[in-house]
């Protein structure tokens, strides 16, 4: 769609600049100003598409990646929970939030309820491209039930190296 609408508008322009060229006024001096002008605009409006589209792929990226850090905490999370004899009830809710649009270092936030009814807290910090690996997340990982930490990781799902 953009692309549509960025040649409609280099047409217009186009259109714009022959008809100034056609005109009587002063002849070629003012044609060539206003061609200069137009395509001047022309130039501007191209860089500000590309900037547009720049900024938008780079949003859509951090979204993607605020996404599988999600799903990996979410699953990778759980099984956590279970190893450390804290199993859940249900799947953990998730949030990740990318700090200062860096989709390398998210901030996670994940709770839920184990089978005993305690209320377990899953937060942390990844430290990679969350997607690297679709069963690994690496970070700062911290598992909590009723406010007693249960587990302190720094990488959920794989081989553990934390605590």
């Amino acid at each position: 769609m953009p692309k549509k609408m960025l040649t409609f508008a280099f047409a217009a322009l186009l259109a714009l600049a022959v008809a100034a060229g056609c005109s009587d006024d002063d002849g070629d001096s003012d044609a060539g100003e206003t061609a200069d002008s137009v395509l001047d605009e022309a130039q501007e409006g191209a860089e500000d598409a590309a900037t547009t589209v720049a900024e938008a792929a780079d949003e859509a990226a951090t979204d993607a990646a605020e996404a599988a850090a999600r799903t990996i905490a979410s699953e990778q999370g759980s099984q956590e929970f279970e190893d450390n004899d804290a199993e859940l009830d249900g799947d953990l809710e998730c949030e990740g939030t990318a700090k200062d649009g860096d989709a390398g270092e998210i901030d996670i936030s994940c709770t839920g309820t184990t089978k005993d009814g305690g209320a377990a807290e899953l937060t942390g910090t990844t430290s990679e491209l969350p997607g690297a690996s679709a069963t690994e997340l690496e970070g700062d990982f911290t598992g909590t039930v009723d406010g007693e930490e249960v587990f302190s990781v720094d990488r959920l799902g794989g081989e553990d190296d934390g605590s």
